[in-house]
């Protein structure tokens, strides 16, 4: 198992699924972040790359061997100022979906609700046989503000709070603002040798995320590969094939805070919030592996890391992330999946009634939920949440 840290020197152009010839002609969007099964193809490509480069020759076979035999663990955004090491607190995180950005008189962000579920009140136009969906708590807003755009994402201090603490109305100022990374648009074209005028099949634009923010800081990739490589040095990720430094880490950047232990032992608290902070690859969609309705009228089942039976009582799913690939060993695509996004928070209870400790949720820390895990897939982390006596 190794640690790296990809540091991107060049930006990103990750093509999404929307063609070409769209409403902006020419023109290719990119996503924001590399999906976990993009960097997993560009780390084989470098472990690939080596082996060539030392004089061992690989057929068709023997990549398709080499990818079968690396596995992705989970993967984290990092963001630092110039000249420091790596460390866990320069760790940012998708920002959960149990947050809501309410709009001040001009239309920016001014506060940040956490938003705790409650039981419904009403039934909603879905399926009438599906009871353990309509019996799934709900959000409430308590406030009749207009809500305001969410930033992409949080860096560590701020989403170890939101973790940790109990639902509170916070100013949007601070590390609460959240972190964007800024784009611009690349532009290409090809001139015809004959006539000095541009090739309009090699007239086209794409979008490119810069990796060094408005505030001067570099954002990198962590990220931890099996087997243990030592032989990578650079890789080459996304579109256009950008070039990006591997780096070791001195320390741990995926360690479990002690301030996040700390806040489940105080807390004891009887409900255990879960958040993607990779997309995550469910057989039921939106619902987690090992749960399933019971005759109840409740979704429950066994999660990894503890024994205990447990009651999924609510549900905040962003859109699905839409995710297509190429295949380059077998020279065909992959089939389009849809896969729950960061940020996707999930809440439980135990069936026994008995409360979450800090040791309990460390079991959960970048724990592996659902299909794909050793691609990437499926990384959630634990947060604190106590159901409150009006929603027992």
């Amino acid at each position: 198992m190794t640690d790296l840290v990809l540091v991107l020197r060049d930006g990103l152009f990750l093509k999404d699924g929307r063609e070409w010839a769209t409403a902006d002609a020419g023109r290719a969007h990119s996503l924001a972040w590399p999906m976990p099964s993009t960097l997993l193809g560009a780390l084989v490509t470098a472990r690939g790359r080596a082996k060539e480069g030392a004089g061992q020759s690989l057929g068709r076979d023997e990549w398709l061997a080499l990818a079968a035999a690396t596995n992705l663990g989970p993967t984290i955004a990092l963001r630092r100022p110039f000249a420091l090491s790596w460390a866990a607190a320069h760790r940012v995180w998708p920002v959960p979906a149990d947050s809501l950005f309410l709009a001040d008189e001009k239309g920016k962000p001014a506060r940040v609700l956490r938003l705790d579920p409650q039981p419904p009140l009403l039934a909603t136009l879905g399926r009438d046989d599906d009871v353990a969906l309509e019996a799934l708590w709900r959000r409430r807003v308590p406030d009749r503000a207009k809500p305001a755009k969410a930033p992409v994402w949080w860096a560590e201090e701020a989403f170890i709070n939101w973790l940790a603490d109990p639902p509170t109305d916070r100013p949007c100022e601070g590390v609460w603002r959240g972190l964007d990374l800024p784009r611009h648009v690349q532009s290409h074209v090809g001139i015809n040798p004959k006539t000095l005028a541009a090739r309009e099949e090699i007239l086209f634009a794409h979008d490119v995320v810069e990796t060094i923010d408005d505030e001067h800081h570099e954002w990198a990739l962590g990220c931890r590969v099996t087997p243990a490589e030592e032989t990578v040095t650079h890789v080459t990720l996304g579109g256009d094939r950008r070039l990006t430094w591997a780096e070791r880490p001195a320390m741990d950047l995926f360690a479990f805070p002690p301030a996040l232990a700390a806040a489940f032992d105080e807390a004891s608290p009887k409900g255990l919030r879960l958040t993607a902070v990779t997309p995550a690859a469910f057989k039921g969609g939106w619902l987690p592996d090992g749960l399933a309705a019971a005759g109840d009228g409740s979704y429950r089942g066994r999660l990894p890391g503890l024994a205990a039976e447990f009651i999924l009582r609510a549900a905040f799913v962003p859109r699905p992330a839409q995710v297509s690939a190429w295949d380059m060993a077998r020279a065909r695509p992959k089939p389009t999946t849809r896969l729950v996004s960061p940020g996707a928070v999930y809440h439980f209870v135990r069936k026994d009634g008995e409360p979450f400790s800090g040791e309990a949720a460390k079991s959960f820390w970048l724990a592996p939920l659902g299909e794909r895990t050793r691609e990437g897939f499926g990384y959630f982390v634990p947060g604190v949440w106590e159901p409150t006596e009006s929603s027992t």
